[in-house]
């Protein structure tokens, strides 16, 4: 008699760059404004929660919704975004991996953001970073990150000051 005993799905180990992989990421990024300061300057406290695909061995595209508050001289302002990202894997480890990522966006939020801006914001981030698997469909993972928010113009120069963040990101993810 031949006894065949089946793994049960979460047992499986999944790799977040395993082709067909789908996930999620929790995080979370302190940054502080680095160049093209504006009158202030202000600092970010960020998190985040992302749904991720693998589409090859390095790659992986995902969408990401920021929720921030921005830290500024007027009344702190909350800070509500949405980006699509594609992260590239550098390095190809069993249990660490080196990456890239980047990505467009748009946020809206309940005050001007910064002063003297408006409410809805285009934005742009990129990073590099690690992410360590931890179990057997689940990693860690930490980066730099680099964040911008303006309206890019669209209000005119007098409008249009804008947020050039840099911080570290610390995430928490799991693959299916």
């Amino acid at each position: 008699m031949l006894l065949v005993t089946a793994v049960p799905a979460a047992a499986q180990e999944r790799e977040p760059y395993q082709r067909g992989t789908v996930g999620i990421e929790v995080g979370a990024a302190p940054m502080i404004e680095i160049w093209n300061i504006n009158e202030e300057h202000e600092q970010v406290i960020e998190g985040t929660a992302s749904f991720w695909g693998a589409i090859g061995k390095r790659t992986a595209i995902g969408v990401e919704f920021h929720h921030a508050f921005v830290v500024q001289d007027a009344p702190g302002a909350f800070v509500q975004g949405l980006s699509p990202l594609v992260r590239v894997k550098l390095t190809q480890k069993p249990k660490m991996n080196w990456y890239v990522e980047t990505g467009p966006g748009v946020s809206w939020s309940d005050l001007t953001t910064p002063v003297r801006g408006t409410k809805f914001n285009y934005l742009f981030q990129a990073g590099t970073g690690l992410i360590r698997r931890v179990g057997p469909s689940s990693h860690i993972n930490i980066a730099y990150r680099f964040f911008h928010l303006s309206n890019n113009g669209r209000e005119g120069k007098d409008h249009n000051p804008d947020l050039e963040m840099m911080g570290a990101y610390v995430g928490w993810g799991f693959s299916f």
